[in-house]
């Protein structure tokens, strides 16, 4: 099948780095104890007791991908891949969440790789990856909908799969309170698609609708090539992305309107990226821009907006000033390393995202780049990579 191919696609204290302008007093020292008790350092018993109280923690992790298999490479034959491992890495961020007490994960899609459904092993791998999750002591997770998931199983069997990826009233894109601050936005990139739905379906549908006008060698069976002629803007549209339909778009505009009406703060998270500047062409939501719109429209209430899928990861601020955050994946993270995350929230509407091993890197890197340590989320923060973290 010519779906295969697209398997092995997604494809001690430091000085804090000067926000310019800078940021408010509160924010700044937030940031102080952010970093100074992650680092373990920090003698304020004050500065201990608001972050146990005040800021909401959350766990972050995107792309395990396990497969109980020997390690491999992309398609391309450039990316590294370490199956076995992610579940190692897995392991190893419960450890570090329950340490931190996160009150929440957030597991960005893509819990187990593509190949364990040709090898008759998604029901397995899936479960080993849940009961590690489930060793985390956090009341709540969240799971995204990524393509590995579309892989092995169907939307239509998603709520008996195990996952955690359906909100209250049964829908794949829906948002939860966190705190009386905090709204957590999840998104559904997937749901106009041409992986995991019958032909009949309406989301199907949709999407070979979308590719007969932007890209129809992917639905052309006798093509061998998706990108052939194709100018990078157009790159987006091949089956392992996948698009919003207009009801999830207005539905996410009237979700930030109340946000924005409270005066509360959102985190917007998608499985696939929704700004090149934080990944490539490649690997970024087929209608980006209808998000993108009403994005910036609320720009004032979003604090930040994540994903996974570009499994070389990316950060980035865009032209309204979000903060676009892509982690990379614990797939591909060389062994003996870490790649998770943790996100600290405070009751003022700044966050701080802390980066355990190469969990977030400079963007067009190819993975390689320098680390992002620690990503302050606040209107004119300047965030620089650690020197000399490059591999």
């Amino acid at each position: 099948s010519r779906f295969v191919h697209l398997l092995g696609c997604s494809s001690p204290n430091l000085p804090l780095p000067l926000p310019r302008p800078q940021p408010p007093v509160r924010f700044r020292q937030f940031a102080d104890m952010c970093w100074d008790t992650h680092a373990g350092t920090s003698e304020s018993p004050r500065a201990v007791q608001v972050v146990r109280n005040d800021i909401l923690k959350l766990g972050l992790i995107a792309d395990i991908q396990y497969a109980d298999c020997e390690d491999g490479t992309d398609y391309d034959k450039v990316e590294e891949r370490h199956f076995r491992n992610a579940l190692v890495i897995a392991k190893q961020a419960v450890v570090s969440w329950n340490e931190e007490r996160v009150e929440a994960v957030i597991q960005l899609g893509d819990i187990i790789d593509g190949r364990n459904f040709q090898a008759g092993e998604s029901e397995k791998a899936m479960a080993a990856v849940l009961s590690v999750l489930d060793e985390c002591k956090a009341p709540k997770r969240y799971d995204l909908i990524g393509n590995h998931e579309m892989y092995n199983v169907k939307r239509k069997d998603l709520a008996a799969s195990g996952l955690r990826c359906l909100g209250e009233s049964g829908k794949t894109y829906y948002s939860a309170s966190l705190t009386d601050k905090w709204e957590a936005v999840f998104l559904d990139s997937y749901e106009w698609a041409l992986i995991g739905m019958d032909s009949s379906e309406e989301g199907y549908q949709k999407a070979v609708e979308l590719m007969k006008v932007k890209n129809p060698a992917v639905i052309d069976p006798t093509n061998k090539d998706w990108f052939a002629g194709l100018s990078p803007e157009m790159h987006r549209y091949v089956p392992y992305n996948g698009g919003m339909s207009p009801e999830q778009v207005s539905w996410l505009e009237a979700t930030l309107k109340q946000v924005a009406a409270d005066n509360r703060k959102a985190l917007v998270f998608s499985h696939v990226p929704l700004y090149e500047g934080a990944t490539k062409p490649k690997t970024m939501v087929w209608n980006l821009e209808d998000v993108m719109g009403v994005l910036h429209q609320y720009k004032d209430c979003v604090a930040g907006v994540f994903a996974g899928h570009d499994h070389n990861g990316g950060y980035s601020v865009d032209a309204a000033g979000l903060h676009h955050i892509t982690m990379n994946s614990p797939m591909t993270a060389p062994v003996g390393s870490d790649c998770w995350a943790t996100l600290e929230c405070a009751p003022d509407g700044t966050a701080c995202f802390k980066s355990f091993g190469r969990a977030c890197v400079e963007s067009k890197t190819s993975g390689r780049g320098r680390v992002h340590e620690q990503i302050f989320l606040a209107p004119g923060a300047e965030n620089k990579p650690k020197e000399g973290t490059q591999l």
